[in-house]
């Protein structure tokens, strides 16, 4: 006898539905909720500089949590005044630093990806090799060649130890790209007669802007913020950005422990607005670099 398949009747149809629009709902407003938590505590700190920002140090030590009303700009104007020269100091330092990186990088990121030679393979192992060595373990080594080569006191030995302490991870990750990319255009470009060097400038290069901005992006935060390295290489009159905020801090032996936490916050909040600008126009070529280069290959 020939089994029939009892089909569900129309308001088991329709309370199936219901159960499982009602799921939905709950599910969505579940994560919703849950990102709407984490976001609030990834905020809640930042939240409360720039209200520490907007208030007198007296009244932030009477009432910490009180609202920022009315709001006073003393702070800034005092944290402008202090910290404008390091930051133009360190804009320009991260500017020719990843400037000079990136002319070194997408060569050598070419050459290991389009070119044939040989001991590429084993350079490229190479490459890795240096860029899993933690940079805290270089620090010595570091110092002493700039020692030795007068480099310290100097921006310039700033800059030329973060060009070459970058190269590894950008020539990783350009050559990533660079693989990435169809081979048929540098066959029609070679039969045209362009060189390497021309295939480089004007297809590579073009092709490779959100990888490059993704490299640019990386390493000017990290040199932005880097701290121990220029403490090791500046005077105090070439102090970079970082080194100037730790000047509000109090030092052992002062006659007072008490920072003055309203300057402090406002030279947090004014040494944070470059990468607040890096996050709002160029983190959309950050994610094409990340989705299109290196996930790719």
């Amino acid at each position: 006898m020939q089994s029939q398949t009892q089909l569900p009747s129309a308001p088991q149809h329709r309370r199936g539905a219901q159960r499982y629009r009602l799921q939905r709902r709950l599910g969505g407003s579940l994560q919703y909720t849950l990102l709407a938590i984490l976001l609030f505590f990834a905020f809640f700190i930042i939240l409360v500089m720039v209200a520490m920002s907007l208030r007198p140090t007296v009244l932030i030590y009477a009432d910490f949590w009180a609202l920022p009303w009315p709001p006073v700009m003393t702070n800034y104007r005092t944290a402008v005044f202090d910290l404008l020269p390091s930051m133009w100091r360190t804009l320009w330092i991260s500017v020719v630093s990843i400037v000079g990186m990136l002319a070194v990088a997408c060569p050598s990121a070419y050459a290991f990806a389009r070119m044939r030679f040989p001991g590429s393979g084993v350079l490229f192992y190479v490459v890795l090799a240096v860029m899993m060595i933690p940079g805290i373990i270089l620090l010595t080594p570091h110092f002493i060649l700039a020692q030795q080569l007068q480099l310290r006191g100097t921006l310039y030995g700033l800059i030329i130890f973060y060009i070459a302490g970058g190269q590894p991870f950008a020539i990783f990750l350009i050559s990533t790209f660079f693989r990435s990319q169809s081979e048929e255009i540098f066959e029609a470009a070679r039969i045209d007669g362009a060189s390497e060097f021309h295939s480089l400038l004007r297809i590579a290069i073009p092709l490779a802007w959100p990888i490059l901005m993704t490299v640019a992006i990386l390493n000017f935060l990290s040199i932005y913020d880097d701290f121990i390295w220029p403490r090791l290489m500046l005077p105090q009159h070439l102090e970079t950005l970082v080194l100037a905020l730790e000047r509000y801090n109090p030092k052992i032996g002062e006659y007072s422990s008490r920072p003055e936490l309203g300057p402090q916050a406002a030279g947090y909040v004014f040494a944070s607005l470059p990468q607040l600008l890096i996050f709002v126009f160029a983190m959309k070529y950050f994610i094409q670099g990340l989705t299109s280069g290196a996930v790719k290959a």
